[in-house]
């Protein structure tokens, strides 16, 4: 990447000069009038940014409670931050991860725990509160986008982030990575400003901020990296030019940013000191295990990896719209690969910092994450890969404003460049909106498993409830909290070796079985998977069925007389 000339006040890395110089000839009057619309309209930042923003949140808000689906890690979460706000129980862990037997962060928890202790731990308050940090990613962006390519670039990634189905999807439902583009975003922004300013003081909110992205996934450590290689860069480049007091002021800057961040893990230290560092051991089981990401060879692997990467924030998951995700993930790559190498200036090396990035991550990832080589459908599939939302829009953005601006190698301005940038730009626009989620969740989401619920505590008459999940493999919390917020008194089957203990004594047994595993389970749901799942537990004494029901067209529930 190319060094970064400091200067003593906040800098934007380029001009808008496609927006400057004018078609010349007066059978180009259309063109100079399209201009000149886009100029003035560019000029208004803010309006621009409140446009933006208020349409990231026209996308998110309406219909929140029912748009996201409720499942079992939706439940555990919202039991831990049930406990936390209710019992004062401090979550040393953070969620459950999915490529080994460990455990994400606990900032999630904390982060979630004002809109949870202020609703009184109501779902939809702080589905409410994962969607304002989705709408403040998209202003992020924009800010981010702004600093390094001016105002174009800058409404190009607010727009694209605010309309991404990937972006909507990480607003609208309860998981641990939807936050991660906001937090790296804030890494990103903050490193650049640091970098080309003359405030060393960026890069504390910068490693900070990249600290909660491991936080929310520990896969985000590939990120890290990104951030401290422009600090460590900033710093050589301050001292090899003899400004020794700026390196040591970056050098500082850093320490105290990962200090900062280096807190955050406080409750896992307190974990481990307790449990023999079980965590540690965990995840160094993982990282020795034979996990090879099925039969696709190494540079298979990257390919997927890479495609679901850069695909993943302009058209979602790949498998819902191949042909869009084809044309693109190739026409990013081209733009991308274009500007890395033409570009000049603070630009220029954006665009090769983010690419390298992007790359970078794409590499550890497709070694660390075998996962991301399978998509399963009627699941949240994993997109730990959220912190490369923002490099690969900004990317996209700056190349677009880049190529319309004719800020080439001839650096001329091409007006059928800028009309088939601005087209293509709306064409991918219109495609995203048609990819948006379902405005409201096939399996009726926070609604259905609030009522099931209640209709559980009603049935259980005040008594202890034991509640279990089919396939046992799979926690019981998604039916479980709505138990607990409705005020029953529940016993939760959350692994497989609670699922298969024996009945508690005198309660009412709920069953909740997915009918997406039947195939897995051998066994349909409604009847033949609860009688052989009694059997086993039960040594061939079945409880007697008090009520079948479905809580959603994907969940069926049976409660048995104590």
């Amino acid at each position: 990447m190319d060094e970064l000339r400091v200067e003593r006040r906040p800098v934007t890395a380029t001009t808008d000069a496609g927006l400057d110089e004018l078609p010349q000839g007066g059978d180009r009057r259309l063109g100079r009038r399209v201009n000149d619309a886009l100029r003035r309209l560019f000029e208004r930042d803010r309006v621009v940014l409140v446009a933006i923003l208020g349409l990231a949140a026209l996308v998110r808000f309406p219909g929140l409670d029912a748009r996201g689906g409720f499942d079992g890690d939706q439940g555990h979460d919202m039991l831990v931050l049930l406990r936390l706000v209710r019992d004062g129980v401090l979550p040393l862990l953070g969620p459950p991860t999915s490529i080994g037997d460990f455990h994400h962060g606990a900032a999630y928890y904390y982060l979630l725990a004002p809109a949870a202790w202020l609703s009184g731990s109501d779902p939809t308050a702080v589905l409410a509160w994962m969607a304002a940090l989705g709408v403040a990613a998209v202003g992020v962006t924009w800010w981010f986008a702004r600093s390094v390519g001016g105002r174009v670039a800058a409404g190009l990634a607010g727009l694209l982030m605010a309309v991404s189905p990937a972006t909507v999807e990480e607003s609208t439902f309860i998981w641990n990575p939807n936050p991660i583009p906001l937090f790296a975003a804030l890494a990103l922004g903050c490193a650049w400003r640091a970098s080309t300013t003359a405030s060393a003081r960026w890069w504390v909110p910068a490693t900070l901020a990249a600290g909660v992205v491991i936080q929310l996934h520990v896969l985000g450590v590939v990120f890290l990296p990104a951030i401290l290689t422009l600090g460590i860069r900033a710093a050589v480049a301050a001292a090899r030019s003899g400004d020794r007091g700026r390196a040591g002021r970056i050098g500082r800057a850093l320490v105290a940013g990962l200090a900062l961040a280096a807190l955050l893990f406080v409750p896992l230290l307190v974990h481990e000191l307790g449990s023999g560092f079980e965590e540690t051991r965990r995840a160094l089981a993982f990282l020795s295990s034979d996990a090879d990401g099925g039969r696709l060879d190494p540079v298979d692997r990257l390919i997927v990896t890479l495609f679901r990467a850069i695909g993943w924030p302009l058209v979602g998951l790949i498998t819902e719209a191949p042909a869009a995700a084809i044309g693109a993930v190739s026409v990013t790559l081209a733009l991308a690969i274009w500007l890395m190498v033409t570009g000049r200036g603070p630009e220029g090396a954006a665009a090769r910092w983010l690419g390298l990035t992007v790359l970078w991550c794409s590499v550890v990832l497709s070694v660390l994450a075998p996962s991301l080589q399978a998509i399963v459908p009627g699941l949240p599939n994993d997109h730990y890969h959220a912190f490369l939302d923002v490099p690969v829009i900004v990317l996209l953005a700056l190349s677009a404003r880049a190529i319309a601006s004719g800020a080439g190698p001839h650096r001329r301005i091409d007006v059928s460049a800028r009309a088939v940038t601005g087209v293509a730009i709306a064409v991918l626009v219109l495609v995203d909106v048609g990819l948006w989620p379902r405005a409201t969740d096939p399996n009726g989401g926070w609604p259905f498993a609030r009522d099931a619920g209640v209709r559980v505590v009603a049935a259980a008459g005040g008594g202890p409830i034991d509640v279990r999940g089919l396939p046992i493999f799979k926690t019981a919390e998604g039916l479980g909290f709505p138990v607990v917020l409705a005020g029953g008194d529940a016993v939760i089957a959350t692994d497989r070796a609670s699922a298969v203990l024996p009945p508690v004594a005198g309660a009412t047994l709920v069953i909740a079985c997915d009918r997406l595993f039947e195939e897995v389970m051998g066994d349909p749901c409604g009847g033949p998977a609860e009688d052989r799942y009694l059997a086993r537990i039960t040594n061939g004494a079945p409880p007697e069925l008090l009520e079948r029901f479905d809580l959603s067209p994907r969940t069926s529930v049976s409660i048995y007389r104590p």
